[in-house]
């Protein structure tokens, strides 16, 4: 009975302390469940992939429980989960340095022959005739047997081949801001035209026709005269066009392979033309020999200088290229005339000396020298060219370009045709006179347009 009575109270007190772990594990669980501000699922995807993971020990420190809401692993399920961060370091720690990220090429450049045709070269005076002794006045425009074989015509331009080069390079790293510049030569081309008669009788008679302000009216001097002396004379054209640009190019995003890039700039452009006109009149026998030539230049120089916009749409895989290019430049031409002339005989001089004199025929002491004008002019260009793609980093591209030039100065509109022969030995015959009436021929710089269009071949590289 003693030991009877010992083990009731134990057994009482066993059961209290039943009691009160019970109420507290339910109470920690509630807590548990408490604690999730947000629902959690953990999926059959979030289990740990590695086998023998082992918290805390590969872990830099990591204590179950104290990052994820109260989750411990393993007590709760049957597969723990990993935890929310990478082992070797936080989740958000960023890399150290930057990874390259370009999306494209980042230097690009071209090499092109060109072969372009250039607007004719204007000469709306006529320079030689032909006539008859019959006529008042053989040569002169106006008269019956007259005609006009040199000259009040445009000068052909015949094609001619050239270079262009390109080098462009990305600004960023998605290639939206780039710097593109080119430079552009066709070399210098020269064309002439000529006629010619021997001054033997039943020749043909040559004239220089030009209008006389002392008359005033036609008149004509001669080139070739039969039985006195024979007439040669050249027309020639020489001209060189150049130009360059430097453009930023702003992409704007697209899909399926097609860009759009807007460019401003600047941009140079340079056209020089000269316009000889010379002759050679030496006497046939039996007259006595002598020297008699004259050479009449205009020479014009256009320098443009402007700012430009314009766009560029362009469609690449990885096989073909298409690409075509509007530019419009807005800005100052500077246009340049000069002329020059002279006359080289020994027919004013007692013993046979050759003399050369100011001037010839069109070119005289009034209107030798230079003359500059700065006009507003416009400068559109529009490029087309398609390409196939022989690597990733070389194509071979084929394409037509056309420019267009509102105001140049070109040396066939610069000359006067009224000429006062006081001041000219080649038509009045006597050296050394002064002018007497009009100082003309007069130096004016007129202008007009200029296009050049053509096609291109290329070589492009992409590093």
């Amino acid at each position: 009975m003693r030991s009877f009575r010992h083990w009731i109270p134990c057994s009482l007190c066993f059961g209290i302390l039943l009691c009160e772990v019970a109420r507290g594990s339910a109470q920690e669980w509630g807590a548990v469940q408490n604690a999730a501000v947000e629902p959690e699922t953990v999926t059959t995807n979030d289990i740990w992939p590695v086998q023998g993971y082992v918290p805390g020990q590969n872990d830099r420190g990591y204590v179950p429980g104290q990052y994820n809401r109260g989750y411990i692993p393993g007590e709760y399920d049957r597969n723990p989960p990993p935890p929310a961060f990478i082992p070797n370091g936080p989740a958000t720690e960023p890399p150290l340095i930057a990874e390259n990220t370009w999306v494209g090429p980042r230097v690009w450049g071209g090499a092109e022959l060109l072969y372009w045709w250039v607007k004719d070269s204007p000469l709306p005076v006529p320079i030689v005739t032909s006539g008859s002794l019959h006529d008042p006045l053989p040569g002169a425009l106006g008269q019956p047997g007259t005609t006009v074989i040199l000259g009040n015509q445009d000068i052909s331009m015949p094609g001619r081949s050239g270079t262009r080069f390109t080098l462009g390079f990305a600004l960023d790293n998605e290639q939206l801001w780039a710097l593109e510049g080119n430079y552009f030569l066709l070399g210098s081309r020269s064309t002439s035209l000529s006629v010619f008669s021997d001054g033997f009788p039943g020749s043909a008679t040559l004239a220089i026709p030009f209008f006389d302000p002392t008359r005033p009216g036609e008149s004509a001097t001669f080139l070739s005269l039969p039985g006195a002396f024979s007439g040669h004379g050249v027309l020639s054209l020489d001209s060189m066009f150049q130009g360059a640009e430097v453009n930023l190019f702003h992409t704007v995003p697209t899909a399926n392979g097609l860009q759009i890039a807007l460019l401003g700039g600047f941009r140079y452009f340079n056209a020089q033309e000269n316009l000889a006109f010379t002759t050679n009149s030496p006497n046939v026998p039996p007259n006595v020999a002598d020297v008699f030539r004259t050479i009449d230049e205009f020479d014009t120089r256009n320098n443009f200088y402007g700012g430009q916009i314009g766009a560029r749409a362009s469609f690449e895989n990885n096989q073909i290229i298409l690409n075509m290019t509007g530019k419009i430049a807005f800005g100052s031409m500077h246009e340049r005339v000069i002329v020059n002339g002279a006359t080289l005989t020994n027919s004013f001089s007692s013993d046979g000396t050759v003399i050369a004199f100011p001037g010839a025929y069109f070119s005289q002491p009034s209107n030798i020298g230079s003359q500059t004008i700065n006009q507003f002019a416009v400068i559109p260009e529009v490029n087309l060219n398609f390409g196939v793609k022989l690597s990733p980093w070389a194509s071979v591209i084929v394409g037509y370009s056309f420019l267009y030039v509102s105001s140049v100065a070109r040396p066939g509109d610069q000359i006067d045709r009224v000429i006062n022969p006081t001041q000219a030995p080649a038509i009045g015959g006597i050296a050394g006179g002064g002018l007497v009436g009009p100082a003309r021929p007069a130096l004016i710089v007129h202008d007009t347009d200029l296009w050049l269009q053509g096609l291109n071949l290329a070589l492009e590289l992409r590093f």
